[in-house]
């Protein structure tokens, strides 16, 4: 069997860690449909069922709009703490345990939300599960990037995205038939059933073999684990290792040659140790990545597509006020569909490509949907905001997080996860704390466009310095000097072996 392979072990291991981005967009979208029964009493649900009087819980939780906004918010501001934390315990204790004990603050959260009868108290629930939603979206990329063959990481890296769209639609359908004063609890608790789920499967599941390859004498382990993944010949298994050592060393050699005296010896002398966070954002070795991740992740936030996911029934709700529930979950399915699409021509198109025609396309629909609001068009307003998602769903979903282990070397991937991750929640909170405030001082449409002009400008960037990396290990597109062209690195290889 080729090292290429996919086996039926590394579908379950990439269907375990996956349970961690699937909890991550379910907490995501679980707020949503059921905010007017959670703060006013009113049931949203087409059923009708009275509330419960021997509940020892109040039938619902009354909060302002913008104190309601705080709380959905506050999953972000959970991510961001989770995200800072996460590269200390990724390379400490490793992707699969540091995934397995993430758990433990999802299903606290989960828990506390469910049986929640104050405003804080469910604040402070959505802020433990945000600290685990955030050290997953630090784990679950570098996780499966580092245990999938090469030429399948972009198909892999798609269904990260694909996981947390799966999530957000699965609560949104739940909330459909959950979101009544007797029920709307059990939408939450269904977090805490995930991260049970989760904990159960992740033990049967191997340590990543790179990041068990990158330890000091970490080969021979890092062997075992691709032998169960590859289920390949144990030549062929040492071969694929073998190309990771000559890279690493082809890097090294570089980094000598590149990085400033000063900071020369520190490089060469911790190699096989892991970059932390501080070093990351200061060292001028990774001033390109870092602009590239930031680069990434502003324009996944500030394309307003969170504004979408967690207001997605308020917004629809202005425009077609008896059936804006059944629209959002049309907005995820049709979410899951562009996602599977962008899986598949991952590997085929590149990531700069899908990058720039999705977000392009972002900022029209943004325009046209700003417009449509504006002027009372109701069905283009539709057309709009689902043409919206799925070219979020074609690039701009996926991409950022799936680039990021393509930009830097293994020892290096936690800190830059962590450092993209927490640029995507400070954007995500302020986008989705900020967005119903915003909407009363300038207008639902305006802010639209101020969501297509951000999205213009980072595309703008993106022409000048995102790279391709699409069949190119991450010590390639180092050694490429970031090229925006594809073929440069398969170039300058062929003009070496001349």
């Amino acid at each position: 069997m080729s090292s290429e392979e996919l086996t039926s072990y590394l579908f379950f291991v990439v269907f375990s860690i996956l349970m961690g981005a699937f909890q991550y967009g379910y907490h995501n979208g679980e707020l949503n449909t059921p905010q007017t029964v959670i703060t006013k009493c009113i049931g949203a649900s087409s059923l009708s069922i009275e509330p419960d009087e021997t509940s020892l819980l109040p039938a619902c939780v009354p909060m302002s709009d913008a104190r309601y906004a705080i709380v959905v918010a506050s999953l972000t501001a959970g991510g961001l703490l989770g995200a800072l934390a996460a590269p200390y315990f990724n390379d400490r204790y490793g992707r699969r345990l540091t995934l397995f004990y993430t758990n433990l603050p999802l299903a606290l959260g989960s828990l506390l939300t469910t049986c929640a009868s104050t405003p804080s108290a469910m604040t402070v629930g959505r802020v433990l599960s945000g600290i685990g939603s955030g050290i997953v979206t630090v784990v679950v990329p570098a996780y499966l990037s580092e245990c999938v063959p090469q030429a399948s990481r972009g198909l892999f890296g798609a269904m990260n995205q694909l996981a947390i769209v799966v999530g957000i639609m699965t609560a949104q359908i739940v909330s459909l038939f959950w979101s009544n004063i007797k029920q709307w609890r059990w939408i939450m608790a269904v977090g805490f059933v995930l991260a049970i789920v989760h904990s159960i499967l992740l033990p049967f599941c191997v340590e990543s073999p790179r990041y068990l390859a990158s330890l000091p004498g970490g080969f021979n382990r890092a062997k075992m684990s691709l032998l169960r993944l590859r289920q390949s010949s144990i030549d062929q298994v040492e071969e694929e290792i073998q190309t990771w050592r000559r890279n690493w060393a082809n890097q090294q050699q570089e980094s000598a040659v590149t990085v400033p005296e000063e900071e020369e010896g520190r490089l060469l002398i911790t190699n096989n140790s892991h970059v932390t966070v501080w070093h990351f954002v200061t060292s001028r070795h990774y001033i390109r990545p870092l602009a590239i991740i930031l680069l990434l992740q502003l324009a996944q936030q500030l394309s307003g597509i969170n504004a979408v996911i967690f207001y997605s029934t308020s917004i629809m709700s202005s425009v077609f006020p008896d059936s804006s529930g059944l629209i959002t979950v049309f907005i995820s399915i049709v979410n899951l569909i562009m996602t599977v699409v962008s899986a598949v021509l991952m590997d085929r198109v590149g990531r700069r490509t899908l990058f720039l025609v999705s977000s392009s396309w972002m900022a029209l629909m943004a325009l046209l949907l700003g417009w449509s609001m504006n002027h009372n068009h109701s069905i283009l307003a539709a057309v709009a905001i689902v043409g919206f998602v799925a070219a979020f769903a074609i690039g701009l979903g996926p991409i950022p997080f799936l680039m990021i282990p393509e930009l830097v070397e293994t020892r290096a991937v936690s800190s830059a996860c962590s450092v993209g991750l927490a640029a995507n929640m400070v954007s995500n909170f302020l986008v989705s704390a900020g967005f119903l405030s915003l909407r009363d001082v300038m207008g639902q449409g305006q802010v639209f466009y101020l969501f297509a002009v951000c999205l213009v400008a980072l595309v703008a960037c993106a022409v000048f310095i995102l790279p391709e990396t699409k069949g190119q290990s991450a010590e390639e597109v180092i050694r490429s000097g970031y090229s925006i062209y594809p073929s440069h690195i398969r170039i300058t290889a062929n003009e070496e072996e001349e």
